[in-house]
């Protein structure tokens, strides 16, 4: 399933244009559309695109897109499937913007009404998601990933332990495994991987 919160349609529409993107159209754009461009809603209405405006101003674009997936994927697979989403873009451009996907990282946890599965936050040069409660065991392919992560404590003061680190515990560390235990106990923290040099996008 591939759906584009309302801008982000603009975004797909350049790389379709430019040979970048996927070779298939989004199943739906979603959103107040308050930022989708007329060119972007004109190309996508032609190719029969589902666009769906939600004028809600409670909720952010992204949310709205998380509960149109909920609601498809429990339509076609049944409510007890659970429904993992990349998000590309994830933490690029403005940072209240970047803190609010972030926040839904951790909202998805507590709301299985928005989504049951989780969130990874694919920016142009790192990879997001929540980590587990206790062990949580990773396998690094070094043609993806460079070798700096992060573990961040963004709910508070945690318990971690690790292996295949350079270092047992730092905010800022270094892989020096293809295999990376992370142990939780307490509030579930961030971690982020540095994408390999190779997979970077530059948009400058």
């Amino acid at each position: 399933m591939l759906v584009c919160a309302d801008a982000g349609a603009d975004r797909y529409m350049k790389y379709e244009k430019d040979g970048t993107a996927a070779e298939r159209l989004p199943d739906a754009i979603i959103g107040d559309l308050d930022s989708l461009s007329k060119e972007a809603r004109q190309y996508y209405t032609t190719k029969e695109v589902h666009i769906v405006e939600d004028p809600d101003q409670y909720s952010t674009d992204f949310t709205k897109a998380l509960k149109w997936m909920r609601q498809e994927w429990d339509r076609q697979k049944g409510t007890n499937e659970e429904l993992d989403i990349v998000v590309m873009g994830g933490l690029g451009g403005r940072v209240d913007q970047g803190f609010s996907q972030i926040h839904h990282l951790y909202m998805v946890l507590e709301q299985p009404d928005l989504l049951r599965g989780s969130i990874y936050l694919l920016s142009e040069q790192s990879l997001s998601f929540v980590l587990d409660h206790n062990e949580n065991e990773l396998h690094v392919n070094i043609d993806v990933f460079a070798e700096n992560i992060g573990i961040i404590p963004v709910l508070g003061p945690t318990r971690v332990s690790t292996s295949g680190l350079e270092w047992d515990v730092s905010t800022s560390n270094h892989i020096k495994s293809d295999r990376v235990t992370i142990t939780v106990d307490g509030p579930r923290p961030l971690f982020t991987l540095e994408l390999a040099k190779r997979l970077c996008v530059d948009d400058r």
